[in-house]
């Protein structure tokens, strides 16, 4: 009889894993392709359908090594381009990762844990994201757990040579693919070199285990060799993000805001449920030295610890250098984040936290045992409704929460594809969005603006594109705008305003994060940006702000012309605070005025790149009310953030503040043409 019960539990948990596993898959594949590609999935499928030469090269430039993209060009040779089959690979990916993590969880704590954290993988919000997107994020994350568990058995004791072997092997493949998969991979490696290191030396400095391990150490760095100057080139010059940088603290408390409610919860509510999961992760860090498996006593949640907080750790140090942080670049940190909180809500359900075993038998103290008996399962049936109704809500908002849908570049390209006439041009404004825009319209003639396959921050459109549009215009009796990233590469809406000064709009319908506009262009438009008074400036603010040129149409206005000001500015040094430009015509007390953060608030100072040269436009409206007579054009800088926003100071050639504005001109200012 104590055999068969003994029998039918693994059988029952098989069974259980099963049918979260089933659960899983349909979650993974309802409505697989209902939302569009977006930008960075027509960006995978785009180097997965070229030759593995053209998507190495590629990916040398890009933000990813290439194996992904290369075993992504297998997939497709084998089941098709179209969005579900591109998604599946992806899907299965995430699938393949639940019994991996219920056989961690199990060596580790037991089956019960390895069960919780497979349910709870199931519905991890930001796991369940990309687990139905075109990128390589669970592919990184499943290699990850893999060569963690591998970890786990080679130190487990005891492990024969011949097992470690093999094993180590397999570790040396597996962490090496995922490297190539994700750069972030690298960081948890960092996490098991430390691990291991801890465990050598508290198990009594086996020499075998450490000759083995530094040899594969020497190996994995030889087999990546190839690829770390372009992670170093990637790292230092990354033109994806401005010259700028976040507190380190706000860096971390993105990454676990990442972890807890992914991207589909409310900015307003991701903090406060964040801080819940906190609290819960937290509760476990006393079981540290309790918990263990059958195997041995080394086997305790130190290696879960710290698989989530050392690369938790890099992660937020490395993007403190950057202005922000992506939420995905968290995942392959989850399943450390997923075992952990399994650990506490199989704990909370056991009733270890509150009653003692020496309560439970005391009869003294019997009804005060039964009382913290029930508050302990009181607080363990709140927490495990906490966690179950926020991924629950999470969910809901991918599936039906239309805010949360990805850009529908599906819906755009297809209505230009459909309604576009012979004559007219499409214009793609960002220019290195043409994957997406070629997977739905292939062979479809389209002018990427700027013409760069990659997004490039310093890489903006400039007054030269008026020669650009006029060969693209001529002939063409419309223009279609695609937008997407608009506001980096073209923060002054130069292509737009141009556009419109020589047609006239029609109305097109709306598209989830995408922008589209359908201009009419007349007979003989003529694109001409007006910026006839040139003015060498050359002068100088304190912290290193130079001012090179000012540019503006004309110096005589009537009431009701616009004043457009072109100024470039340079980045001498380091800019650590954010001033506003301020551009004044003014006479005595009479002005009219434009202020604003530099390229249409786009370039804040402390992103300026020093020796970056900065455009910056600004349109004055001359009202009627101005009277009439001769203007100073003046410029300068301010800071809004503090009290009074004090104007930063001009120097002279010396060096000395001698001013706080530059008077570029004077305008005459006419009355009325009628």
């Amino acid at each position: 009889m104590h055999t068969a019960n003994h029998l039918a539990k693994p059988r029952r948990d098989h069974q259980l894993l099963v049918a979260i596993i089933f659960l899983a898959a349909v979650l993974r594949f309802y409505q697989l392709d209902s939302q569009s590609l977006w930008y960075d999935e027509g960006f995978s499928v785009a180097l997965a359908k070229a030759s593995w030469a053209e998507a190495i090269a590629w990916t040398a430039q890009d933000v990813h090594p290439p194996l992904y993209y290369l075993l992504l060009h297998l997939w497709i040779r084998l089941c098709g381009d179209h969005a579900f089959a591109v998604r599946t690979f992806s899907a299965l990916c995430a699938i393949a990762t639940l019994p991996l993590i219920y056989v961690m969880g199990k060596r580790i704590l037991g089956q019960t844990v390895g069960l919780t954290a497979a349910f709870l993988a199931t519905f991890s919000p930001l796991g369940l994201y990309y687990s139905r997107e075109t990128r390589m994020y669970t592919l990184a994350t499943f290699l990850t757990l893999l060569a963690s568990y591998l970890l786990l058995r080679i130190t487990a004791i005891p492990c024969p040579r011949k097992q470690r072997i093999f094993l180590w092997g397999a570790y040396l493949l597996t962490s090496l693919a995922a490297a190539y998969v994700h750069y972030f991979a690298l960081l948890v490696l960092v996490a098991h070199a430390l691990y291991f290191g801890v465990w050598w030396l508290s198990v009594g400095y086996p020499p075998s285990y450490l000759q083995e391990g530094l040899a594969v150490l020497l190996l994995g760095m030889a087999g990546y060799s190839p690829w770390v100057s372009v992670l170093v080139n990637r790292y230092l010059y990354d033109t994806g993000y401005w010259a700028a940088s976040m507190p380190f603290l706000a860096a971390l408390r993105r990454v676990l805001i990442s972890l807890s409610v992914g991207e589909t919860t409310p900015e307003h509510l991701a903090w406060p449920v964040t801080i819940g999961y906190l609290v819960l992760l937290l509760i476990s860090a006393p079981q540290l030295r309790q918990a263990q498996t059958k195997s041995g006593a080394r086997h305790t949640l130190l290696f879960l610890w710290m698989y989530l907080i050392v690369p938790a750790l890099l992660i937020a140090f490395l993007y403190s250098h950057k202005p922000r942080i992506s939420p995905r670049h968290s995942m392959l940190l989850s399943p450390a984040f997923l075992l952990l909180l399994s650990t506490t809500l199989v704990q909370f359900a056991a009733s270890k936290f509150v009653v003692s075993a020496s309560e439970l038998r005391g009869s003294a103290s019997s009804a005060a045992t039964v009382i913290r008996q029930a508050i302990s399962l009181l607080v363990a049936f709140t927490a495990i409704c906490f966690v179950l109704a926020t991924s629950g809500y999470a969910a809901y908002n991918l599936f039906f929460n239309s805010a949360m849908r990805r850009p529908d570049f599906r819906g755009a390209v297809s209505y230009i594809r459909e309604h576009r006439k012979p004559d007219e041009a499409v214009l793609l404004i960002s220019g290195h969005m043409f994957p997406v825009f070629d997977y739905y319209c292939p062979g479809c003639e389209r002018y990427p603006i700027p013409d760069d396959p990659l997004l490039r921050v310093d890489h903006m459109v400039t007054l030269q594109v008026i020669e650009q549009l006029s060969a693209i215009t001529t002939g063409k009796s419309g223009v279609w705008l695609l937008l997407w990233q608009d506001h980096v590469v073209d923060p002054h809406h130069f292509v737009s305003d141009l556009l419109l000064r020589q047609g006239t709009e029609l109305r097109v319908p709306s598209f989830h994060g995408v922008g589209l506009r359908h201009i009419q262009l007349s007979p003989a438009a003529k694109f001409v940006w007006e910026s006839n008074v040139v003015m060498l400036v050359n002068a100088r603010w304190r912290h290193g702000i130079t001012l090179l040129e000012a540019r503006v149409n004309r110096l005589t206005f009537h009431h009701g012309d616009t004043l457009q000001l072109t100024l470039f500015w340079r980045a001498d040094n380091p800019i650590s605070e954010s001033y506003t430009v301020f551009t004044h015509v003014q006479r005595l007390e009479a002005r009219t005025q434009h202020d604003g953060y530099p390229a249409n608030d786009s370039r804040p100072t402390y992103t300026w790149r020093p020796g970056e040269v900065i455009e910056d436009r600004h349109m004055i409206e001359i009202p009627s009310w101005l009277p009439p007579g001769e203007y100073n054009l003046i410029v300068g800088l301010y800071n809004r953030f503090v009290e009074g926003m004090p104007r930063l100071g001009v120097l002279d050639e010396l060096g000395n503040e001698k001013d706080c504005l530059v008077v570029l001109t004077q305008v005459n200012i006419l009355p009325d043409r009628s």
